[in-house]
């Protein structure tokens, strides 16, 4: 340090006007430090709402694949979704279920056997456990899916409650295709 250096550090410390200024200029300083990073937290919290979205997975209709409690992120207002994509549901009565989608709009349905096919295609899931068994007389197959509707299904076909007892799943109770989870440790 030069002499005048020094001399300017020992007449801050000594001098309470100085002292002061410095003061407020570091309160100053952090408040501007802190309303940015409140700021960036707004933004980054509004632009997930509007695109993101977090759900936890219930029960285990979707072991192998995802555990009960795992945590899933979602992408809002997929433009497409297609057989094999892993979505979020909410049900009209409120319940949330995270599903594979197994038929899309114009497809047609069957179980036969233990077996599920699609538009004639045995369809084969290495995630898939169990049989894939009617559950509701209720449903009649062959199902055609109608427009804006999607044939789901849990990937462990014996205990998911799923297409298969609830009927189809309309569009607009999708609210997302699953892009990341988080499982258990």
């Amino acid at each position: 340090m030069d002499m005048d250096a020094i001399k300017r550090k020992v007449l801050e410390d000594v001098d309470p006007e100085i002292k002061r200024q410095k003061k407020k200029e570091t309160r100053i300083q952090r408040l501007i430090v802190a309303l940015q990073l409140l700021a960036v937290i707004i933004v980054v919290g509004v632009v997930f709402y509007m695109l993101m979205g977090i759900a936890t997975v219930s029960g285990e209709s979707m072991y192998p694949t995802l555990h009960d409690k795992d945590i899933v992120i979602y992408k809002r207002h997929s433009v497409e979704y297609r057989q094999g994509d892993i979505v979020a549901i909410k049900r009209p009565n409120r319940e949330e279920y995270v599903k594979r989608i197994i038929a899309v709009p114009g497809d047609t349905v069957n179980l036969q056997n233990g077996n599920i096919y699609v538009n004639g295609e045995k369809i084969v899931m290495k995630e898939a456990l169990g049989k894939t068994e009617a559950k509701s007389d209720e449903i009649t197959y062959p199902l055609t899916v109608e427009d804006k509707e999607y044939f789901v299904l849990g990937d462990n076909r014996e205990v998911s409650r799923d297409s298969r007892e609830i009927g189809t799943v309309k569009e607009s109770d999708i609210k997302g295709k699953i892009i990341w989870y988080m499982g258990r440790p």
